[in-house]
């Protein structure tokens, strides 16, 4: 309450100054009312005036700051999603390519972010048994496989793909040679991950580079759908058979979309529908 008092009578004599100023100064001459007032815009209006400007151009340059940050922060956020959107992009047409070499005996599917449920290496999918999905279905992209369908339901559908432990593919190279087990390779916890093709062989020895594709015996995948590429021999002691270190060819952590093969299409085959690379 003193200080309100105090504010109020700073104020009434700041009032009451400027009309005893307005008075004198009507009581001067012309001359003087005229000198009085050039005195006043030097001594006060021009600075007030120079200060105004000053604050306009300060908060013009906050502003054209401000849009600049976010300009800024626009095309870091473009730049950042961009090698995403061309990586998805460069998917769907590997995809459309095979549809259109399939031609038929597939269902499209898209993976469903954040509906996993346990496993790590699972993959929800957005069709079911109403698309014609069922248990034991091959998972594929363009570039080979992925995994295969573990559960259908109505809508959707769930996936074990690499490296989950239960998935297994008969596999064999590209020319026929060395027929084994494409597994996950245990304990693997590299972020370039690997896959072991194991029980080829003894007498059949696979160079690095050679292409593994699926070998169709079992009836669960194709013929002739790649799985990797060979990197190296596990050393080990048996003396009847062979361990292999495979690339995989497809990171399903990476796709966005994917085929599922009808029971129709893996008994037609599809082991033309990919070259020798």
């Amino acid at each position: 309450m003193h200080g309100a008092g105090e504010e109020t009578r700073t104020d009434r004599l700041l009032l009451w100054a400027c009309v005893i100023a307005s008075v004198i100064l009507l009581l001067l001459s012309p001359s003087r009312q005229e000198r009085a007032a050039s005195a006043v815009r030097e001594a006060v209006v021009a600075p007030l005036a120079a200060l105004e400007v000053r604050t306009r151009l300060v908060q013009r340059a906050v502003t054209s700051y401000d849009s600049l940050i976010r300009l800024a922060d626009s095309t870091i956020r473009q730049a950042q999603t961009l090698p995403a959107v061309e990586a998805e992009n460069a998917q769907l047409r590997a995809l459309l390519g095979l549809g259109a070499a399939l031609q038929w005996g597939f269902v499209p599917a898209e993976a469903v972010p954040g509906r996993a449920m346990g496993d790590a290496h699972t993959v929800v999918l957005s069709v079911g048994s109403r698309q014609g999905i069922t248990a034991l279905s091959p998972v594929i992209a363009a570039s080979g496989v992925v995994g295969l369908i573990a559960a259908v339901e109505e809508t959707t559908s769930l996936a074990i793909v690499w490296p989950h432990p239960d998935l297994r593919v008969s596999a064999t190279s590209r020319a026929g040679v060395g027929f084994g087990i494409v597994t996950a390779r245990p304990e693997d916890g590299s972020d370039a991950f690997l896959l072991e093709l194991r029980g080829v062989p003894f007498r059949d020895s696979l160079a690095v580079g050679t292409e593994i594709v699926s070998s169709g015996v079992g009836g669960v995948f194709p013929r002739g759908i790649p799985i990797g590429r060979v990197v190296g021999e596990v050393v080990q002691g048996s003396a009847w058979s062979r361990t292999y270190l495979v690339q995989p060819a497809v990171r399903p952590a990476d796709l966005s979309a994917v085929m599922i093969l009808t029971t129709p299409r893996v008994a037609a085959g599809v082991d033309t529908l990919w070259p020798t690379r």
